[in-house]
């Protein structure tokens, strides 16, 4: 199990298909936050309605980005040592669960019971540890990239404002167990003890006893389930001001989105994973099903002399995407092989996001606050809601690095925690990086259980 982190990251670095992923920040957001400042291309679109505050300030301009942003994350679940933990209980299902049995008495009656007690404690046991791994247990990778060039903003008086065009392309997988409650049914044991030839095994239904090797095998339901999505996006914004006050203006923007989203699953139930090759090859061989639709972001930015505040409505329509569920032939009729033949419907719903920014008054020194307004989920499921506060010197020379420090904590679903530093050099290379201060054991090492990486370069004239 400790090459499915690499399974995924190939997944990641080989499923191209949102120029702003809700698991994934792009470029100097990731320190920043989503929050409108004049330092990196990917910071000024992250509103729709910033990218006309430049051309009030300074007049017509142009900005792309010629890597505009490449990063890459990973995450893992709060279960230490998760992957050793899920290769020692597989064997239970694979080379069988060693208990201890008393002598057999030949009474059925009293060689069942005791058989009862022998069994329930270990097996109880791995159904706990299997419930907990599916629920809390998982390993994540992502990426987001910008095509090259991208993103273009460009603002003109002729146009009243600015445009800007933007194709992007994130892609997340994720690996998790399913859980299915290991039944026994001690029904027949009497009767089978009773005919008993010495060398068949004892059937209790999802567990196998032999008894002369003393080893339980389990056969259920209980599966790994890995899944990649791909979403690709092209969107064209408009911004310009619609107020002017001697206190500040207004401005507004909207940005039209086109989305291609991808998703691709694979599901092994433990009792068939023989060769764990076989998973892996399974997860590259996947094929991916596309869903297309139409997203719509509205953004207002209210900026002064010395602070800004502004807020974002993404994805104001809730585009919706639905795949086909998988084949569950081999499966046994239940609740786990419904969930995974039904139709798997993901839809970006709706996301409010605020922003606050204070600059000094040669707006070198900045302090950034960012908060979603509500959760949403990602592909998979997992809500996501940020809150940012972050610092940063912003520079105008070719020489003098710019620098941000921050943090980053989600409000919903793992609640994770992030401390980000960031810098950008000459004026156009940007390089940010978070690092979870939640931790997990992984191989008998305390490592945090995430890390973010962003780069990219931009040019503006």
């Amino acid at each position: 199990m400790k090459r499915l982190l690499y399974i995924l990251v190939m997944a990641a670095a080989t499923a191209v298909a949102h120029a702003a992923p809700v698991y994934h920040p792009p470029g100097a957001n990731l320190t920043s936050g989503d929050v409108s400042n004049s330092q990196s291309i990917m910071s000024d679109i992250t509103n729709p309605a910033a990218s006309a505050v430049q051309l009030e300030r300074d007049g017509a301009h142009v900005q792309f980005g010629i890597i505009g942003n490449i990063g890459i994350g990973i995450e893992y679940g709060q279960v230490d040592n998760i992957f050793n933990v899920i290769d020692e209980k597989a064997k239970a299902y694979s080379s069988g669960l060693a208990v201890t049995l008393p002598t057999l008495t030949g009474d059925a009656a009293t060689d069942a019971a005791a058989i009862q007690n022998a069994i329930d404690v270990p097996v109880g046991d791995l159904n706990g540890v299997l419930a907990t791994v599916a629920a809390d247990g998982y390993g994540k990778a992502f990426g987001s990239m910008n095509l090259p060039l991208m993103p273009v903003v460009v603002g003109s008086d002729l146009l009243g404002g600015a445009l800007v065009f933007d194709a992007s392309a994130s892609v997340t997988s994720k690996a998790n167990g399913i859980h299915d409650n290991i039944d026994i049914d001690y029904s027949t044991v009497v009767t089978q003890l009773q005919t008993w030839d010495g060398v068949s095994p004892i059937d209790l239904g999802e567990v196998t006893l032999d008894l002369n090797t003393q080893t339980v095998k389990v056969d259920n339901n209980t599966l790994l389930q890995t899944r990649a999505a791909g979403i690709g996006e092209l969107a064209l914004g408009y911004s310009r001001q619609l107020m002017k006050h001697e206190q500040g203006g207004l401005f507004g923007g909207l940005r039209a989105k086109y989305y291609k989203v991808g998703l691709a699953q694979s599901a092994t139930r433990l009792g068939d994973l023989t060769d764990a090759e076989q998973l892996f090859q399974d997860i590259r061989d996947a094929t991916f099903n596309y869903d297309s639709s139409f997203g719509l972001d509205l953004g207002v930015l209210w900026v002064s002399e010395n602070y800004r505040l502004g807020a974002t409505v993404m994805n104001l329509n809730a585009p919706r995407f639905t795949f086909p569920g998988l084949d569950v032939t081999g499966y046994s009729p239940g609740p786990i092989a419904d969930q995974l033949a039904r139709n798997y419907v993901y839809t970006m719903e709706a996301q409010l996001k605020l922003e606050a920014a204070l600059f000094s008054s040669d707006r070198h020194w900045v302090l950034n606050a960012g908060l979603d307004a509500n959760a949403v989920p990602d592909p998979f499921g997992d809500d996501y809601q940020w809150a940012t506060l972050s610092a940063a010197y912003l520079t105008d020379s070719w020489w003098i690095p710019g620098g941000r420090i921050g943090y980053r904590g989600n409000l919903a679903g793992e609640k994770m925690n992030y401390v980000t530093l960031g810098a950008t050099l000459f004026k156009a290379f940007n390089i940010d990086l978070a690092m979870a201060l939640n931790e997990v054991t992984i191989d008998g090492t305390s490592v945090p259980r995430g890390a973010m990486l962003n780069m990219g370069l931009e040019l503006s004239f």
